[in-house]
């Protein structure tokens, strides 16, 4: 509150007459009450004194850091928005923008709390005319210095591990055939960059990366470009759609895609972070809405993105190899992986199983019914996900040769490829799992183990809604309070009863909605129960497993969306004192939140939803191994 010049003027007037007030009691006998008299008017004076020498540069100190704070974010807002829509436009402008803005957050972040709990130190000052002049600075000192700690090891951090793996390192020497094929294709596509290093090995799928890796059992670090060729995959692929997958990979070295990838998810990954810390925190909680409008501005275009450099590669690799092959061995990958990935994640729970996995995972997928490849070109990609659908990926096929495509891929079954052309490499990579699996397997039965033994309680999330029945009450009131108006003031009958009726509509609505309110209080959400999901809409518990994908929004009211899987039929939709939609085709539930009661709120399920998902995996898994 800045003090005007009136207020000055009475300060000092009163100071004066403090003064003169003291000089009368040294005139008097000695005593304690002359003692308290002079005590009491020394600490008005020293107060009167603080506020003429101190209000006005506290005030205009916590006008300036507010006005400091109002500004960062409105600038922080429109750049942000405005460099969001830009960076849609090329690979280079999202890259550019992305960079830009992440390192204007961190001065952001930094002068957003830094100047609100200026602000709050000045009136702080002020209110207690300088009292606690020590304690405020000392509490100022230390929340300025704990979040500065705090953001910078969040924004700083990075992810120096070297990953391990294990494989056999491919060289010209011991299988110069597959090197051979490799640069023809880098002829082919007119290229000068080739893989620095090829690698066998099991599980991971095909794909190109410059990460350091630790590779076993040959304990080699490579570095550089490495070229990943994942044994379960080209175990049912042909020389030509192998030819193909590689082709799509290597662009992806000739256009620099790795380095602008590896440098945008490092940035994406301190971000989220970020916004994870800020979020834990109410002090902070401006700066976390900044951040998370920094990330849902900017994730549409990274999707994007991504998906260019897919289309990319797929459309460079047709020009010097058939699309039908191409389109094959994206198809296969497509209806294969559900099956490896689990095939992988059984094998390495069997200690007893020490033969090569390339075995299991063949007998395991033999057992599984492949999906319909017709059934995974309908299936429409969720919002999410970073990856392109399989219909955006063969786009670029003709319906006629769709057909084809899924006449050939009605029974997938291994090729001769991975043994005649990998032999040797296949042999090495037997010996070294023999060693490598029952050390693996016991490590994560015991990390099953610890995870399902954990204790799981039934939480029960209420709705609240008592604010939300005031307001829409006195809203109600308003409205009747005004028809009354209307119904006693106007003389005119015609246009009396025009406003009555009116505003009689408008009371009712609100007293209906105030109803509707009142019933919604206190009536059951959802409850997460050790089995699954219990939604007050439907007789049936949604088991753990059956939710695919599951995200919280939070817009003008938090959301927490549920896909589950295609398979999985949970009956009809029943009337519920909760706001919640399902979409039977889609397989989606969406549940609304306007309040709630307790401190869990509808944000906290995400994570509660993933440790009772990996709890029940967990058991599941072992019960399987079990067996």
């Amino acid at each position: 509150m800045y003090p005007s010049a009136h207020e000055l003027n009475n300060l000092e007037q009163q100071n004066i007459q403090l003064s003169l007030q003291l000089l009368e009691i040294d005139n008097q006998p000695e005593g304690h009450e002359k003692e308290s008299k002079i005590c009491k008017i020394s600490q008005e004076i020293k107060r009167n004194n603080f506020s003429l020498k101190y209000d006005r540069p506290f005030a205009l100190g916590g006008m300036l850091s507010g006005g400091i704070c109002l500004f960062s974010g409105i600038l922080a807002l429109f750049s942000i928005q405005r460099l969001g829509r830009q960076a849609g436009k090329s690979a280079k402008q999202l890259h550019a923008n992305f960079s830009k803005v992440s390192k204007k957050m961190r001065l952001i972040l930094l002068v957003l709390p830094t100047s609100l709990i200026l602000s709050f130190s000045c009136s702080l000052f002020i209110f207690t005319d300088g009292e606690r002049t020590i304690h405020i600075i000392g509490a100022l000192v230390i929340c300025i210095g704990l979040f500065i700690s705090d953001l910078n090891r969040n924004l700083t951090k990075h992810n120096n591990e070297i990953s391990e793996l294990n494989g056999i390192l491919i060289t010209p020497e011991t299988n110069p055939r597959i090197w051979k094929i490799v640069t023809q294709i880098a002829h082919k596509l007119e290229i000068n960059t080739i893989p620095n290093n090829i690698v066998l090995c099991i599980g991971g799928g095909i794909r190109v990366s410059e990460k350091e890796t630790f590779l076993y059992p040959e304990e080699i670090q490579l570095n550089g470009y490495t070229l990943y060729l994942d044994s379960t995959y080209i175990n049912y692929f042909t020389l030509p759609e192998l030819c193909s997958v590689i082709a799509h990979e290597l662009n992806h070295i000739a256009n620099n895609d790795l380095t602008l990838s590896e440098d945008i998810s490092q940035q994406v990954d301190k971000l989220i972070g970020t916004i994870t810390t800020l979020s834990d925190s109410k002090i902070l909680f401006p700066a976390y809405l900044l951040s998370n409008y920094f990330y849902n501005s900017f994730s549409k275009a990274i999707r994007k993105w991504n998906y260019s450099l897919i289309y990319k590669g797929d459309l460079q690799a047709i020009k010097v190899i058939p699309k039908e092959h191409l389109a094959l061995a994206i198809s296969k990958i497509y209806l294969l992986r559900t099956q490896i990935d689990q095939a992988l994640k059984n094998y390495y729970y069997k200690a007893h199983s020490t033969d090569l996995p390339l075995d299991y995972v063949n007998q395991y997928v033999a057992q599984t019914q492949t999906p319909l490849l017709r059934k995974l070109l309908e299936e429409p990609s969720s919002a999410c996900q970073t990856q392109p659908s399989l219909a955006r990926r063969l786009s670029c096929i003709k319906y006629r040769e769709l057909n084809h495509l899924c006449g050939l891929l009605v029974s997938i079954s291994p090729t001769t490829l991975l043994r005649d052309l990998f032999n040797h490499e296949l042999n090495e990579l037997q010996t070294a799992y023999k060693v490598y699996v029952p050390k693996k397997a016991e490590e994560n039965i015991n990390q099953l183990k610890n995870i399902a033994n954990q204790h799981q309680e039934i939480i029960t999330i209420k709705q609240g809604g008592i604010i939300r029945l005031i307001m829409r009450v006195l809203i109600a009131s308003i409205f009747i309070l005004i028809t009354y108006a209307f119904y006693k003031g106007i003389s005119n009958d015609a246009d009396r009863l025009k406003a009555v009726i009116t505003f009689s509509a408008f009371s009712l609505y609100f007293l209906y909605r105030c109803y509707i309110m009142y019933r919604y209080i206190g009536s059951v959400l959802l409850t997460l129960k050790p089995q699954g999901l219990a939604l007050p809409c439907f007789d049936k518990i949604i088991p753990w497993e059956q939710i695919s994908l599951y995200y919280v929004k939070s817009n003008y009211h938090t959301q927490l969306e549920l896909f589950l899987c295609p398979n999985y039929q949970i009956g009809k939709i029943k009337p519920c004192y909760a706001d919640i939609i399902y979409n039977p085709q889609k397989k989606h539930i969406k549940i609304t939140a306007y309040e709630i009661r307790g401190k869990i709120k509808l944000a906290d399920c995400y994570h509660l939803i993933t440790e009772y998902k990996e709890i029940a995996e967990a058991k599941r898994e072992l019960q399987q191994y079990s067996q």
